[in-house]
């Protein structure tokens, strides 16, 4: 038996498909708590920080969509898949950016969420075609529904500033 101790590598490959290394698993929590605390500070009632955490939410929303398009650039560099991988990895990114850029702050978080789940069904598909392991799918799960309940959470804040 192996000691909780044994480093990762050490560890058979078919272990570690189920498991996935617990780094993974806490940088990806780790990664939900600035959806979190900005969609809370989003509905704190504070104007000017209700405001920038909405601003906040919808860049950081769209830098991790474009960090999930970003596995598939580093999986396709491996050269044992197709090259078209290379296009969906940018995908993402490039349907994160308009919405930041041209909608309203609260419009554009609601404007993120179908971007994670379209990249969700991609990966999902990955993982049935054996592209990803295991393990990974199973943490996107939590960390996409967590990521779109942080940014459906912070659309629905009052406006910050109200008119009048």
């Amino acid at each position: 038996m192996k000691s909780p101790s044994t480093p990762p590598e050490d560890i058979p490959e078919d272990a570690r498909e189920d498991t996935g290394p617990p780094l993974a698993s806490l940088m990806g929590f780790g990664g939900l708590i600035p959806f979190f605390v900005c969609a809370g500070v989003a509905h704190s009632g504070v104007a000017p920080w209700a405001g920038l955490a909405l601003i906040i939410i919808g860049v950081y929303g769209a830098v991790i969509l474009s960090f999930v398009g970003a596995v598939h650039w580093g999986l396709a560099m491996q050269g044992d898949r197709t090259q078209r991988w290379f296009i969906w990895s940018v995908m993402p990114a490039l349907y994160a950016w308009p919405p930041i850029v041209f909608l309203d702050s609260r419009t554009a978080l609601l404007a993120l969420v179908p971007g994670f789940l379209m990249c969700w069904s991609v990966d999902r598909r990955a993982a049935a075609a054996g592209l990803i392991p295991a393990w990974y799918m199973r943490l996107r799960h939590m960390l996409t529904l967590g990521a779109a309940m942080g940014l459906a959470a912070a659309s629905l804040a009052p406006p910050p500033f109200p008119h009048g």
